[in-house]
């Protein structure tokens, strides 16, 4: 992380004679994100900027500054606000408090379900602070455990912050930013936001919803082979029971109806309402008298105007310990440590996913000799168009050579493993590496994995496009071409994704288009897969 500093030309500079900027924490889809202070006041702020190449793009800035307008809007103590915004040198910055605390990703990784009133209490307070920001209509899109996090006030006992309304859509302003266009986290999207369809308050009851069942449980209600599988999952499997994963228990028959119903797979079928599901939770055999957090009142307004929500305020927080910092990692849009460690709020990108924190793993140093690619392991190369067998699962282990990069094992395990916590941290080892060994094919092959799960489109296909330059077995790697297959969903960088098949891949593409044409779950890619079948025939 020091290294990322110091190459960082913004790290010193002072904003608009108002903020300093002091260190980076952590970069995600759609921006960078800096700790920094208020001077004068030496108070601790976040500070996050749109990537350079999106500040050039009308319609990045435009999304960016519907983001800090969103933000703006919440006043509410489970929610964390933009305090100020602005541009500097052409790049638009927001900034936001610099909250500490847990998330409950890390208080479910470290111990396992939650005692269930206590769950129930802290989702009373998520649903208070959305009930708030529909109220503002606000949807915030990207409601899960990394974006919650547990502060302590003084007397009142743990409160909820709800952080990073970076893909918060606000539903009175008609943009067209983000149509056609599934953002979010795929552990806890809805089947409606998956498919880029038309979305509002009852998106963010499905993924409370997914929350509730992970704080009772202590799992995910869906967990498949990578992130199209769990998809697919939320959109047409029923969610297993509570007392299936944790047997014993004596969940209620009115609490596992009320989790079954926040995670139906059609909007009118759940509840229409934070207000509705606290007063659900409410009504809960497990949820009367409550002791184990703080009172939150979800009501009605008086006036038909919204939905409000009243929670405790909390107690001013004191700034950490910048060396306790662990590197930044994203799911998806925050670093989280320890149990009181620091986390940052508002990176506002679809693509950043980390769920857990995690040591940096050590790396061996490189050999004194030229920094040359390793020789690859003898393995057998790809043929040079996918058989039948190839079509029907993904390219088996071997099928591109293997280089023995340094630490290479481990960051196969991890790309395998495919963990949301973990891909922002295999990003950055995997980047080292490409410094390191420039002429490598496999760890640009490795990253291009990790960032099509992260569904990062454009940063995948020149990853893959690296490997492809390095190494031009790779054009017919079935992972590979199936990935950038996965990417003609997108109906913004479906093209990009179509003209790197025809162009970079070519012929090997096509029995894999065939297959898409004729199984893909979805239509968009369906047909955009046909067309690009006749491109590339053309060219033969």
């Amino acid at each position: 992380m020091e290294a990322t500093a110091i190459s960082d030309p913004r790290i010193g500079t002072v904003l608009q004679e108002r903020y300093r900027i002091l260190q980076r924490l952590s970069a995600g889809g759609m921006g960078v994100v800096y700790r920094g202070e208020r001077l004068e006041l030496g108070r601790a702020v976040a500070i996050k900027f749109l990537h350079s190449w999106m500040a050039s793009d009308v319609s990045f800035q435009r999304r960016f500054q519907i983001e800090a307008q969103a933000m703006s809007r919440l006043s509410h103590p489970c929610c964390v606000p933009v305090i100020d915004y602005g541009v500097q040198d052409g790049a638009p910055f927001m900034v936001m408090d610099f909250v500490t605390g847990q998330t409950l990703r890390t208080l479910v990784s470290e111990g396992g379900a939650l005692p269930v009133r206590r769950a129930l209490g802290l989702v009373r307070q998520v649903l208070a602070g959305l009930a708030h920001a529909h109220a503002q209509n606000i949807v915030h899109r990207d409601i899960k455990p990394d974006n919650i996090i547990l502060t302590e006030a003084v007397g009142l006992g743990e409160q909820v912050r709800i952080l990073d309304f970076g893909l918060a859509k606000l539903r009175d302003t008609v943009t067209g930013l983000t149509t056609g266009l599934a953002v979010g986290t795929p552990s806890y999207m809805a089947p409606e936001q998956i498919r880029a369809g038309e979305i509002d308050a009852r998106t963010d009851l499905y993924s409370v919803g997914v929350l509730l069942f992970e704080l009772l449980t202590g799992s995910k209600p869906f967990v498949g082979e990578g992130s199209t599988e769990v998809m697919r999952m939320h959109q047409e499997a029923a969610p297993p029971t509570l007392g299936s994963l944790r047997s014993g228990t004596g969940f209620s028959p009115q609490l596992e109806a009320a989790v079954r119903k926040a995670m139906a797979k059609h909007p009118g079928e759940r509840f229409q309402s934070a207000t509705e599901f606290a007063a659900a939770l409410d009504a809960l055999p497990e949820g009367r008298a409550s002791s184990e957090s703080p009172t939150v009142q979800v009501h009605a307004p008086a006036s038909s105007s919204a939905l409000e929500a009243t929670v405790p305020s909390r107690s001013k927080e004191t700034v950490p310990d910048t060396r306790a910092l662990v590197p930044p990692r994203d799911k998806r849009p925050m670093l989280a440590v320890g149990a009181t460690g620091v986390l940052l709020v508002g990176l506002g990108a679809a693509l950043l996913w980390p769920e857990a924190q995690e040591t940096q793993p050590a790396t061996s140093a490189p050999s004194p000799v030229a920094k040359s690619t390793p020789a690859p392991k003898q393995q057998p190369a790809p043929s040079e168009t996918p058989t039948a067998s190839a079509q029907a699962t993904s390219a088996p282990e071997g099928t591109v050579p293997r280089e023995d990069l340094p630490n290479i094992e481990q960051l196969e395990r991890w790309v395998k493993e495919g963990k949301e916590w973990r891909r922002d941290q295999t990003l950055r080892e995997l980047a080292k590496l490409r410094t390191q060994y420039p002429q490598s094919a496999y760890a640009p092959y490795l990253e291009g994995h990790v960032n099509f799960d992260n569904l990062r489109w454009v940063d995948g296909l020149d990853s893959y496009g690296a490997a492809m330059r390095n190494n031009a077995a790779y054009r017919t790697d079935a992972r590979l071409i199936r990935n950038v297959i996965r990417c003609l969903v997108s109906d913004r960088f479906h093209t990009k994704c179509a003209d790197f098949l025809v162009r970079e891949v070519g012929a090997p593409a096509a029995p894999f288009l065939e297959e898409a044409v004729r199984s893909d779950p979805y239509a968009n890619v369906q047909n955009r897969a046909a067309r690009l079948l006749t491109r590339l025939n053309a060219r033969r």
